[in-house]
């Protein structure tokens, strides 16, 4: 089941997909689509450390669903 914030990150990722030079250390070890997702919170003013904090999520969450399939 999609959300509204999936429907949004892949409109967004679709329009603009980051290079890895574009990318800083917030978002570099992160998907694609978070990364924009980031991108775009940054724009609307989300505070670096609440950035990071969904960074490591993100990452969590990942290495969670890479070792249980």
């Amino acid at each position: 089941m999609l959300t509204f914030r999936d429907c949004e990150v892949l409109a967004v990722g679709i329009r603009h997909r980051l290079t890895d030079s574009e990318r800083d250390d917030l978002t570099k070890d992160v998907d694609d689509l978070d990364a924009v997702y980031m991108e775009k919170l940054r724009k609307d003013g989300i505070d670096e450390d609440l950035l990071a904090q969904f960074r490591d999520l993100t990452l969590e969450l990942e290495k969670d669903k890479e070792q249980n399939g």
